[in-house]
């Protein structure tokens, strides 16, 4: 796809949608299945000449598309992100380090409330099997990124919040879906999921940063990328 094709044909499914929708997810499609490359220059003109709609909705789908760490902003200009295969291990190493060491200090900080939530999210999960049906990978991706968060929030560190935002922007789950050809093997996550809980309810800091890291790696895609996104 190209940014300077002036006809786009829109598909039907996209027609009832709110502009600033459909420009989110024709942008979205066409970064994910490598149609915009890592790198394009993501110029509010052409792009609202692709979705059908103005710049006005392509502004806020570039707002969340940079939230979600598929566009980078640079000098008021937004590019495709990076998606090699030598950048998703980065962010993988990254959320492995972060997240061990936010789960070291939530050992010693979270409260039974806190594991309270993380067990009702444990059974959540455990209720939805493999997660095949439909809807359910959604579902286990929303409780998956709820587990994780309820561990940063319990650290009470405001800096080492705002040094995984960046690394997070980009969920593990996007990742593997459209960027790694990886399946999410749900039981065991989940089984990962409640030793570290055990961890963390026995306040047992070494335990709690281990079964984090290894939670981590262990999802870690194999360096098979989809066309187009990087090499």
């Amino acid at each position: 796809m190209s940014l300077d094709t002036p006809d786009v044909q829109i598909a039907e499914s996209e027609v009832g949608q709110k502009p600033a929708e459909r420009a989110y997810e024709t942008i979205r499609s066409a970064i994910l299945s490598g149609e915009l490359p890592a790198g394009t220059h993501l110029r509010e003109e052409p792009l609202a000449r692709m979705t059908g709609t103005s710049r006005t909705p392509v502004r806020e789908a570039l707002h969340r598309l940079t939230a979600e760490g598929l566009a980078l902003a640079q000098n008021r200009h937004r590019y495709v992100a990076d998606f090699s295969f030598h950048e998703v291990a980065v962010i993988f190493e990254l959320r492995a380090r972060l997240e061990s060491y936010a789960a070291t200090l939530a050992a010693t900080r979270i409260t039974p409330a806190e594991l309270d939530r993380m067990k009702g999210i444990v059974e959540a999960i455990d209720r939805l099997g493999d997660a095949l049906g439909e809807g359910e990978p959604e579902r286990f991706f929303e409780l998956n990124a709820g587990f994780h968060e309820v561990i940063i929030a319990a650290t009470r560190s405001s800096q080492l919040r705002a040094l995984t935002a960046q690394a997070f922007a980009l969920p593990l789950v996007t990742i593997k879906r459209f960027v790694c050809e990886q399946e999410i093997n749900v039981r065991r996550s989940n089984a990962q999921h409640r030793d570290i809980v055990t961890a963390l309810e026995r306040r047992d800091a070494e335990w709690a940063s281990a079964a984090m890291m290894s939670h981590i790696i262990s999802t870690k895609p194999n360096a098979v990328v989809r066309p187009g996104a990087g090499a």
